[in-house]
């Protein structure tokens, strides 16, 4: 059976409600069947103290009838011993009748006399005896009469357990619904928050990346002596500019990068960034995309943009300047004989890079893989460490919303509870 627990006002002490509702009324009851055992047991000592004094009066009767037998006998027998020393034997014969005639009439007295006392006697052991049969159903109706109110105590229990029940059941079921109603809307704002959160945060996450490839690029290449330019916000071109130079300083070429972090990838971003290389005149365009077109998942050429996962930059970007440095060392002994892009392409397109460039891609590509993997793991075990949360806090919330029915102000206030603006769970 479940118990109904409060706290004390006062004191902040727990009890159990029915617990005190139980000691109440077994201690009303319990006075009022102390009251009638207390007169049936102050009726029966009365009669027993009647019979008792009757006891007494009949032993102290029974010895006085024995003492003036006694008595009477004594005497008799010294007034005939003196009427016979007295008198003549004819007249002590008389006497003697008489006195034989008043013995026998005062004997038979006392007989009458004992008679009476047995009389009263056997009256008195039935009164005990009746006594006793009233002292047994006494007792009998002391046992029927605690069984009765233990019965009438467990049902009077149980009909103030049921309505204490039914009455927090229905207050608890509207703070139960009152307290989803608020998860609801608490929810479904959370779920507003998220979704501006992630509209407001896709520009930061691609300013991330950004920082990312330019802070990657200067690590490998300015100690090199190469230029890494950054195309301010708000102006028109790429992202990012590789300067490739030689140990002297020469200028060899330019790679532009273009930096996209989307769920999508999107065919526009090529024309725009060959639109863009007419004002910085690159040698080399790239878009470095987290989203990979359709059925790729590496670098390749489209439409004279070179098309590369953020994972493999750095191999690539390696790969390129080379290519580049490779290209100029050839134009400077070759001048006029081909162009800078033609070289770059015939590079490009020959089993050399090929080779070279496939080696060090599959050892980033399957570091990437590894990676990958660990990261799904870890937003699984995120998503189900999640979903235990959300299953406390709203047990938490249920709990709480019960006890707040049953005692009510004696609860004190939960801040993260009562506050319908702060969310309860976070996604």
């Amino acid at each position: 059976m479940e118990t109904t627990k409060i706290n004390c006002p006062n004191c902040g002490h727990e009890f159990n409600a029915e617990e005190v509702l139980l000691r109440r009324i077994e201690e009303k009851n319990k006075q009022k069947l102390s009251g009638k055992i207390a007169e049936l047991e102050k009726s029966f000592q009365e009669k027993e103290n009647a019979v008792k004094q009757r006891e007494r009066e009949i032993e102290k009767l029974s010895l006085e009838i024995k003492k003036q037998s006694e008595d009477l006998e004594r005497q008799s027998q010294e007034k005939a011993k003196a009427i016979v020393a007295e008198t003549t034997p004819a007249l002590k014969t008389q006497i003697k009748a008489q006195v034989a005639e008043e013995y026998e009439t005062r004997l038979k007295s006392l007989a009458e006399a004992d008679a009476e006392s047995k009389k009263k006697i056997t009256e008195l052991k039935n009164t005990q005896i009746e006594n006793e049969r009233l002292k047994r159903q006494i007792d009998a109706q002391k046992q029927d009469m605690e069984l009765e109110f233990e019965r009438k105590l467990s049902k009077r229990l149980e009909e103030e357990a049921n309505t204490i029940r039914q009455r927090e059941k229905e207050s608890s079921e509207l703070v139960i619904q009152e307290f989803k109603k608020q998860l609801d809307d608490q929810k479904k704002l959370v779920d507003e928050m998220k979704r501006k959160a992630e509209q407001g945060s896709t520009q930061m996450q691609g300013e991330v990346q950004e920082i990312a490839l330019e802070k990657l690029l200067r690590e490998l290449y300015e100690i090199e002596g190469d230029e890494i330019e950054e195309v301010k916000k708000g102006q028109r071109g790429a992202d990012v500019i590789h300067v490739v130079k030689t140990r002297q300083g020469d200028l060899c070429g330019k790679i532009c990068y273009e930096s996209k972090r989307t769920k999508k990838f999107d065919e526009g971003w090529l024309q725009k960034l060959r639109d863009d290389n007419l004002e910085v005149n690159a040698d080399v365009l790239v878009i470095v995309t987290e989203t990979m077109p359709v059925g790729q998942d590496r670098f390749f050429c489209k439409d004279n943009v070179w098309i590369c996962p953020f994972g493999g930059i750095k191999e690539f970007s390696m790969v390129m300047r080379y290519a580049i440095m490779q290209v100029h060392e050839a134009s400077v002994v070759t001048q006029g004989v081909e162009t800078k892009m033609e070289l770059i392409y015939q590079f490009l397109t020959s089993n050399e890079f090929k080779g070279q460039f496939t080696a060090i891609f599959e050892g980033f590509e399957a570091l990437r893989q590894n990676m990958a993997k660990q990261r799904m793991q870890m937003e699984k075990n995120w998503k189900e460490q999640e979903k235990q949360l959300e299953k406390i806090t709203v047990n938490a919330v249920r709990f709480y919303g019960s006890i707040k029915g049953i005692a009510g102000k004696s609860i004190p206030n939960i801040k993260m509870l009562e506050d319908e603006t702060q969310p309860l769970l976070e996604g």
